[in-house]
């Protein structure tokens, strides 16, 4: 369900569902947009100011004038926008803190993937463990109980490279549980299990920050 964190004349700030697109394009399915237009009629128009990919959860932000988006635009533009994501990730990582500056390029072998490249963007992401434990779950297809270690972690992306955080950690060799394109073997669960957190942004004479609920609290297991 998608869930309005926040409204006022300028923003409009949801939780958005893993498994749901901001926009319907020619899908039946509901959108982030679709959902807004029905329960909001009378604002004429959403502005996407930033991207979150169709299996991510978590906060995302719409700007409901064209003075807001442009605010936004620019804090984006500048680096000004401070996000932070959480994950589960297959294993048990051994630090505590990690930063991967890997540069991120378009995969020629595939037309939606990323891949990490010394000839790409440049790309930063910093890494802090929350928790170590274990992932219990029914496999969706065979319906099998299994039982993984994973950690979760809190992302700080510095730049925003399409699947940046995603690759980032397949690099370190702990990919996102349920990420059926990076993970090496795939976890067969509900999800994949990436959400973006906070976001703190100048909302226009202040700086604000919303934060969506971490789903994942119940997940694990010592």
């Amino acid at each position: 369900m998608l869930k309005v964190i926040h409204k006022d004349s300028n923003w409009l700030i949801v939780n958005k569902p893993y498994d749901m697109r901001i926009q319907s394009y020619n899908s039946t399915d509901p959108s982030v947009e679709s959902i807004l237009q029905e329960k909001y009629p009378d604002i004429p128009k959403f502005r996407n100011v930033h991207q979150l990919d169709y299996a991510t959860s978590g906060v995302y932000v719409l700007a409901l004038t064209k003075g807001a988006a442009a605010l936004a635009a620019k804090q984006f533009q500048q680096r000004l926008v401070k996000k932070t994501y959480l994950a589960l990730v297959n294993g048990h990582m051994s630090n505590d803190v990690y930063m991967v500056d890997q540069p991120i390029e378009d995969d020629p072998d595939h037309d939606f993937r990323m891949r990490t490249s010394p000839t790409g963007r440049p790309a930063e992401t910093h890494i802090h463990v929350l928790q170590r434990g274990y992932y219990n779950y029914n496999e969706d297809k065979t319906g099998m109980e299994k039982r993984i270690p994973v950690t979760k972690v809190r992302l700080h992306p510095i730049s925003g490279r399409r699947h940046q955080l995603r690759l980032h950690l397949k690099y370190l060799g702990h990919p996102i549980i349920g990420d059926y394109n990076y993970e090496t073997e795939y976890t067969d669960t509900f999800r994949m299990m990436l959400h973006a957190h906070s976001i703190r942004f100048n909302t226009g004479g202040q700086i604000s920050e919303f934060i969506a609920k971490d789903p994942f609290e119940s997940l694990i297991d010592s």
